[in-house]
């Protein structure tokens, strides 16, 4: 019984130090927008949470514009964007997807990944979490890599089980070839194919253990 009651008020504590944080958001949102701009970003971050879409993506998307100093337009044109590819994204990932997933998605598809794409990559992965895959995707593209050589990429890795700080190293090892000029695609799919390779032969990355 106690440690129900413990689990309980850690539960509660969690949920409380949640809604503090969106209410300190909240409370930075009316002191950097003017008013209308406010009212704009209220309503779309308002109609996300109805729609249990991750509305603090929203709320940083907003922060962010204001703090680069963009006009109130265009903060909440970036913020519309960002909503619609939340959307999006929870479509492609399916409704049980967690709120880090979901947004992960959403910059993947603003970088030019197809949904149809994030969809396959979840069908390659049912079960598994995938913010660190589609972080690394994201990394992919806005380095040149096309985005569907990128998706087939992040879906082999995924497809040979590797984990979330094989991912991490497999991004430094792509940036750090074309950073010494490799071209994006070829340094991405050989990388991948090298992994797959060490994953199936039972050699991580990173080493045992970690």
């Amino acid at each position: 019984m106690r440690r129900v009651s413990c689990t309980a008020a850690l539960a509660l504590l969690c949920s409380a130090t949640a809604a503090s944080a969106q209410q300190g958001q909240l409370a930075r949102l009316n002191t950097t927008l003017d008013p209308a701009t406010r009212v704009a970003v209220l309503a779309i971050v308002d109609s996300a949470r109805v729609a249990r879409l991750p509305a603090d993506a929203l709320v940083n998307k907003a922060l962010e514009g204001a703090g680069k100093h963009a006009d109130g337009p265009r903060i909440v044109a970036a913020v519309r964007a960002l909503a619609g590819e939340l959307r999006e994204a929870r479509g492609a990932l399916g409704s049980g997807s967690r709120a880090e997933e979901i947004t992960a998605g959403a910059h993947a598809i603003h970088a030019g990944v197809r949904p149809a794409d994030l969809h396959m990559l979840r069908q390659s992965a049912v079960g598994r979490e995938l913010t660190t895959p589609l972080m690394v995707l994201t990394d992919l593209v806005a380095r040149g890599v096309p985005a569907p050589i990128a998706s087939s990429d992040i879906v082999m890795l995924v497809r040979a089980g590797l984990r979330d700080s094989d991912f991490t190293s497999y991004e430094r090892e792509v940036r750090q070839d074309i950073e010494a000029g490799a071209a994006p695609a070829a340094a991405a799919t050989t990388r991948a194919r090298g992994a797959t390779l060490r994953r199936r032969s039972g050699y991580s990355l990173v080493g045992p253990g970690r």
